[in-house]
């Protein structure tokens, strides 16, 4: 499946409210809010460190659009030694039409280029995201509270003709054509 055209652009004080809109709106279709949940709580916190997060020089938040709506959040960390996905996510109506892989498969592509690790954070119950990380090749590397810790790293990786490619039983290894 081709996905459709997705365009990202960083976060401004504008999208606060629609990155807290994205992300609620996400966890609550997926059916992961608890019973006692206060969403105005939620959403107070989740703004305000949105907004330090637009301002946080050692991380990129971002709004993801199609077709010129904002239909998602990325939240990105870039060190020497890893690129991290903090946090995906996409509104319900934007789900399961391969937006979501290929962005990863583009920070896959970043940091095999770069030659570190991709790494992420899943919340246990979040059953839909571990399926796609393990379809994409991650691998569980610890637990942090609530959250399994996970990597991925240029094994199974192959580049040919320019273009990235994942094969889970490992496939042929890295290669350069061209």
């Amino acid at each position: 499946m081709t996905p459709p055209p997705h365009h990202i652009r960083p976060a401004a004080p504008a999208d606060v409210a629609f990155l807290a809109d994205v992300s609620l709106t996400a966890t609550r279709a997926q059916g992961r809010l608890p019973a006692d949940f206060d969403e105005a709580d939620w959403r107070g916190g989740f703004e305000e460190w949105s907004l330090e997060s637009i301002d946080d020089p050692t991380t990129d938040l971002n709004v993801i659009e199609l077709e010129g709506r904002r239909v998602g959040r990325l939240r990105i960390t870039r060190t020497p030694e890893s690129v991290e996905l903090n946090g995906i996510q996409l509104h319900p109506n934007a789900q399961n039409r391969g937006i979501g892989t290929a962005i990863i498969t583009e920070l896959q592509s970043e940091a095999a280029t770069r030659g570190v690790p991709l790494e992420l954070h899943v919340e246990r119950d979040n059953l839909d995201a571990r399926r796609l990380y393990d379809r994409l090749g991650f691998t569980k590397t610890g637990e942090d509270g609530a959250e399994d810790v996970m990597r991925w790293d240029r094994g199974g990786l192959r580049f040919c003709d320019g273009e990235v490619g994942y094969w889970p039983d490992g496939g042929p290894g890295l290669t350069m054509r061209g």
